[in-house]
């Protein structure tokens, strides 16, 4: 997961624009466990090009049980879901084994819109570093070959513009600073269940 920052202030006026306030709260409140991510084993493998296809489908399985009920809570469409199961299917894993694998439950049953506006940075900002993840997969899969690595290969060129609607949705946020407060809660919250759920992850894949 590369920083959410990389190449962001350059997208577009809009971009550079969208929420200063709001914005800068959350990767503040978030720079520390950021950073705690970018030396993930699993994921630090993948950027550099050095994971095998077994701790690989270990870490494809474990951001499988992160996303899915994420995107149940957020109301999402469940885009990087769907990513997963074909990425994990292409490995080999067993179509019907995948529903049963285990999910995070640490996700609130009920949040707000701007705590869920808050909880969608972890995600759609993860998004910009996934593409310069997924090209470092060619090692593994085979240059050109998209089976496997659906989900961070994302968005593709369209990546940038998803991020800049997000930008847009955080600039027209309310100002008030309970609405802030609560945006920030959810990113924090969301990074925290993030982290804590990727412990562990190659346990029983070494």
């Amino acid at each position: 997961m590369q920083r959410h920052a990389i190449g962001l202030e350059t997208c577009s006026t809009s971009a550079r624009s969208s929420a200063p306030d709001l914005r800068d709260h959350l990767r503040s409140a978030t720079s520390e466990v950021h950073e705690r991510l970018h030396h993930h084993p699993g994921l630090a493998a993948v950027q550099t090009g050095m994971i095998g296809k077994t701790a690989y489908t270990a870490l494809l399985r474990r951001l499988y049980g992160f996303h899915r009920p994420f995107e149940m809570m957020a109301g999402l469409l469940p885009v990087r879901t769907i990513w997963l199961e074909r990425d994990l299917i292409d490995l080999g894993v067993d179509p019907g084994s995948i529903a049963f694998l285990p999910h995070a439950l640490a996700f609130p049953a009920q949040a707000s819109p701007e705590y869920l506006l808050g909880a969608r940075y972890v995600v759609e900002g993860s998004a910009l570093g996934g593409r310069g993840l997924a090209r470092q997969l060619d090692g593994l899969l085979g240059h050109g070959v998209t089976a496997g690595r659906r989900f961070f290969a994302g968005h593709g060129a369209e990546t940038g513009a998803q991020w800049r609607a997000y930008l847009d949705q955080l600039w027209n946020a309310p100002t008030g600073l309970a609405a802030q407060t609560e945006s920030v809660a959810g990113a924090t919250r969301t990074f925290a269940i993030f982290e804590q759920w990727l412990e562990g992850w190659n346990d029983w894949h070494d």
